[in-house]
């Protein structure tokens, strides 16, 4: 009897956000597949195990998933990835990868999922609270009203490009070029902007303005920015 792959969104760090129905389908699992090779280390699994402590009696298997840009080299990770689930799908096994945020939102899961709906293997994905609607709400803004565009973008490479683009913008994973945005910000008068690091987790901290913020960011800082 073949196996399921499930796709499980768990939030970006409060163990309080992690729905019902993650948990049940986290506890049935027979597998799970952790985004980091150091469990301890990895923000996806700490958040489960806050939730369900005896996550350590499940099975689980970890791969480190690297971030480069060589689209051949990220081809040959995800396949020999998908290789490994794959066999324990056949084998009748419910594997679910644990993931940050929301698996419709830039998740390593995804990629997983086109092979696995490919080879006529099921897949399931199940919602979660991503950082762009957890920011927001920790700093207590919306992200549109009425006929307000949302945008979201995947790096900080385009930030100028991006300003131009009408409603708000989302700029996720922004940390490391975090003084270069902070640059092109402040030169903006017709814009608000906030962001958030460490988004519900301990060292959380909510910024309002360009100018507070820090010299260096965290990897998953979160900048909104709106028009005025």
């Amino acid at each position: 009897m073949a196996g399921k792959i499930y796709g499980v969104g768990v939030g970006v760090g409060d163990p309080e956000d992690l729905t019902l129905k993650a948990i049940k389908i986290i506890k049935g699992s027979d597998v799970l597949v952790c985004p980091r090779k150091d469990q301890d280390k990895c923000r996806a699994y700490q958040i489960v195990k806050q939730v369900i402590p005896e996550v350590d009696e499940i099975e689980t298997i970890s791969f480190e998933f690297e971030m480069i840009k060589d689209k051949v080299r990220l081809e040959n990770i995800y396949e020999d990835i998908y290789k490994t689930v794959k066999k324990l799908v056949h084998d009748g096994k419910v594997v679910t990868f644990l993931t940050i945020g929301d698996p419709a939102i830039y998740s390593t899961y995804s990629y997983i999922a086109e092979r696995a709906k490919k080879d006529g293997v099921e897949t399931v994905s199940i919602s979660g609270i991503s950082s762009i609607n957890a920011c927001a709400n920790r700093l207590g803004i919306n992200l549109c009203c009425g006929d307000e565009q949302v945008h979201i973008i995947p790096n900080s490479e385009s930030v100028l490009s991006a300003l131009s683009l009408p409603g708000t913008k989302v700029f996720m994973k922004s940390g490391r070029d975090i003084i270069k945005i902070r640059e092109i910000l402040l030169g903006r008068d017709d814009i608000d902007v906030y962001a958030v690091s460490g988004c519900g987790t301990k060292d959380e901290i909510c910024y309002r303005s360009a100018v507070e913020f820090p010299d260096s960011g965290e990897y998953m800082m979160t900048i909104i920015v709106k028009e005025k």
